[in-house]
């Protein structure tokens, strides 16, 4: 006569336990219906509002000349004057004609406090910024107390998803970046308190294409 264990008697009542359940009909994942809320309202409006409610400061610009005045009159008026990094040729050009000293070299993104850099996409129902490795967005996220994006009207976007399509379809998709706010915490009395990251975050944002 064969000895049954309890451990033994436990398994067999689990499978049949297992077996005795019938096995209901899994649905098909949906991969095509819109899962983030419609916007419906101008998608430039709705990303600006967004933005400034994560903490971010948008500086509209109409065209690339109205960006210059106004990257000259920041720079001056946060007196960033030598604290400037920016490794972005796109932007450099900006800085250039605003008439902004810069350093670009590599080990000038740790000592340097304010750190410029493009878009690759903005994201209006969350109000993100997107950046990746050609941007040299990550080097200054992790080092800059203050950092400028630049960036084109026609890049809003309306949710994440479009803007991770967008950047599969170019040429420049690795070590993706998304700003969604400021760093912040709460300690155990409740207060709010900073966290890692960029302390300021500025937005030149351009409505006309660059000249």
């Amino acid at each position: 006569m064969d000895v049954v264990t309890p451990k033994e008697n436990i398994f067999k009542r689990i499978r049949e336990a297992l077996v005795s359940v019938p096995m209901g009909v899994i649905p098909m994942v949906d991969l095509e219906s819109q899962v983030y809320p419609e916007i419906k309202d101008d998608e430039v409006v709705v990303f600006a509002e967004n933005f400034a409610a994560k903490g971010g400061r948008l500086v509209y610009c109409e065209d690339a000349a109205a960006a210059v005045r106004s990257l000259h009159e920041l720079t001056e008026k946060c007196q960033w004057d030598g604290a400037v990094y920016c490794a972005d040729e796109d932007v450099q050009v900006l800085l250039d004609a605003a008439d902004i000293e810069y350093a670009c070299k590599p080990i000038d993104a740790v000592l340097r406090k304010v750190g410029f850099c493009a878009c690759q996409s903005l994201i209006a129902g969350e109000g993100s910024l997107v950046f990746d490795k050609r941007c040299q967005g990550g080097r200054i996220f992790a080092a800059a107390d203050v950092l400028v994006f630049v960036a084109m009207a026609y890049q809003v976007v309306a949710d994440i998803h479009l803007a991770l399509q967008k950047i599969r379809q170019s040429d420049h998709s690795s070590e993706i970046s998304i700003w969604t706010g400021l760093s912040r915490f709460v300690d155990v009395d409740g207060n709010t308190l900073e966290g890692l990251g960029p302390k300021e975050v500025y937005l030149i944002l351009i409505d006309n294409v660059l000249d």
